[in-house]
């Protein structure tokens, strides 16, 4: 896959602000500080779509 260009949509918490755009969607899920924000940084080249933080749970 190669993304031309990311961009944030919306943080949704139900199903109703969910982004209606037919668009493919990747999921990711794990605990806090496994590097979930760093890794969408790195595969889409960027340093700060996602954000990340130097201590934990201060995001």
């Amino acid at each position: 896959m190669i993304v031309k260009n990311p961009k944030f949509e919306i943080s949704a918490v139900s199903l109703k602000q969910y982004p209606k755009n037919n668009l493919p969607e990747i999921v990711l899920v794990g605990k806090s500080n496994v590097g979930k924000s760093s890794f969408i940084n790195t595969m889409i080249n960027r340093k700060k779509l996602a954000r990340t933080s130097s201590e934990p749970r201060k995001n």
